[in-house]
């Protein structure tokens, strides 16, 4: 008998029971789709358009009055947006879909890329994190740029950083707003992932640590109306993350041509970063709020300008920096340990083969004498 070419078909992979863990993991991403779903369409309807809107838009949408500054107390009306306590279910429903996005993305995105490379695990982990980066980052440069150009007098001088706060920085636009609850958001949907992407504990324990980090100094910046400092720093970091882990992916990829001067544009970038970032902290914290500090925390007027609160915030910025280039001193000094190991092994296996070529020389030459 002749067998059909091809072959026997190879049975399916038996799907796991609905609601197991292994279920949840395979379709999470279609199953927050539904979530997601479910609020879009409460939308529609009258009943629940009001329960809903409290997930989908943003929150505290009015007209506020601003002080324009000039003799007699004059005040100007501008519409805008607050942030308050009613963004957390924003914040929840804005999560939900950043794992819809990274589902998406790891799906059509990193799996089949992954299919074409043969990497360790520990390479892998570090692959699929900076693809997803890369996307988050280069959406996170152009939304932040975005919202700088909509108020570009909000940045024109580096004095208006800090002026006249909190009365000039406590309405937003409305994409202004959605740049800090998607950035809060993103890094909320990191604790889910963890689940999700089955990793490891070592894995976690890094990732938590960078989580939290964001979403405490964006959280920081965003409920207590230091956005414009926040969206500068965010801007800065974001730019040397996006190179970093561009650099990487293209050394994972074999792409030494990219990699090289990425790593090199990186190195000299990151400490830019870090010096940049505490000169700003320390300009905003320390002298720009300092010049109109207030004894006690105002909640009804956004005023969290006080000397706890400003010089808490400000230790905090530069001990992160101060972290950050500890890490970054440290692992450079691992891989230069490692790379003169290597170069001692070499030298030491260069020396212990040395006498023999020189025993083995001096036997042929013996040889040859006695024949001759």
């Amino acid at each position: 008998m002749v067998k059909p070419q091809g072959g026997i078909k190879a049975s399916k992979k038996a799907q796991p029971p609905v609601f197991s863990h292994e279920f949840v993991i395979q379709n999470h991403g279609d199953i927050m789709s539904c979530i997601v779903m479910v609020f879009i369409v409460g939308l529609m309807f009258p009943l629940t358009h009001a329960l809903a809107s409290h997930f989908i838009a943003p929150q505290y949408n009015g007209t506020y009055l601003e002080p324009t500054g000039a003799e007699g107390g004059e005040e100007r009306e501008i519409h805008g947006y607050l942030s308050g306590l009613l963004d957390l279910p924003t914040l929840f429903f804005y999560s939900i879909c950043w794992i819809v996005v990274h589902a998406v993305i790891q799906e059509y995105g990193l799996d089949k890329l992954q299919k074409k490379t043969h990497l360790s695990k520990v390479s892998t982990f570090k692959f699929g994190e900076s693809f997803h980066l890369i996307f988050f980052t280069a959406y996170s440069i152009g939304h932040a740029l975005y919202a700088i150009s909509e108020s570009p007098d909000d940045f024109s001088d580096i004095k208006k950083i800090w002026s006249n706060y909190p009365v000039e920085h406590r309405v937003m636009s409305a994409s202004y707003k959605f740049f800090f609850i998607f950035q809060i958001s993103y890094w909320i949907h990191q604790f889910p992932e963890f689940y999700f992407q089955k990793l490891k504990r070592d894995e976690i324990r890094q990732k938590t640590f960078h989580a939290i980090a964001h979403i405490f100094f964006i959280s920081i910046a965003y409920f207590f109306n230091f956005t414009r400092i926040g969206l500068v720093l965010l801007l800065v970091e974001y730019t040397t993350q996006l190179i970093f882990h561009v650099a990487r992916l293209a050394h994972f990829l074999g792409r030494k041509s990219i990699s090289g001067p990425a790593f090199k544009t990186f190195n000299v970038a990151f400490i830019v970063a870090r010096l940049a970032s505490v000169v700003l902290a320390v300009m905003t914290f320390w002298y720009g709020l300092r010049q109109n500090e207030s004894p006690f925390i105002d909640v009804a007027t956004g005023n969290f300008n006080t000397s706890v609160v400003r010089l808490n915030i400000l230790l905090a910025i530069v001990l992160l920096q101060l972290y950050q280039l500890y890490s970054y001193v440290s692992f450079h000094l691992g891989r230069l340990r490692e790379s003169n190991a290597k170069k001692e092994k070499k030298k030491a296996a260069a020396t212990a083969a040395a006498p023999k070529k020189e025993k083995k020389r001096n036997e042929s030459e013996s040889d040859s004498k006695k024949k001759n």
